[in-house]
């Protein structure tokens, strides 16, 4: 298998993970289906997140990755934008996250990551 395959189906494990472990906690979660210049997400918890829509960026950075927090808030904040256009929903009803895989550990480790704008505004 390459690197750029291997990576690619890291990040599709963890996106089902995480999928499944929202499951398993009771949540509607769903694998979004990609989209090319219009994605919207990887991963959509359709109801109660946060009082919103989660739509969540996955990433499983490799050991030797830099983990960019703004290049993937703003990867999640377009991709909330363009899951709200396909259905025609608010955009103010979708919450645009970040899950970021804790290596080594399990799926609850997981960091989520949510700007503060995003949730209070601003």
């Amino acid at each position: 298998m390459t690197t750029r395959k291997s990576h690619k189906a890291r990040g599709a494990t963890f996106e089902t993970d995480i999928r499944d472990w929202f499951r398993a906690n009771g949540y509607d979660a769903e694998r979004l289906a990609r989209a090319g210049a219009k994605d919207e997400g990887d991963v959509a918890v359709r109801a109660d997140f946060l009082g919103s829509i989660g739509v969540l960026e996955c990433k499983a950075p490799g050991a030797g990755n830099a983990i960019d927090l703004s290049g993937w808030t703003k990867e999640a904040q377009t991709e909330a934008t363009h899951y709200a256009q396909a259905r025609g929903i608010d955009r103010g009803t979708v919450l645009p996250a970040i899950v970021i895989k804790a290596r080594g550990k399990s799926i609850a480790d997981s960091y989520l990551v949510i700007r503060l704008g995003d949730v209070f505004g601003g």
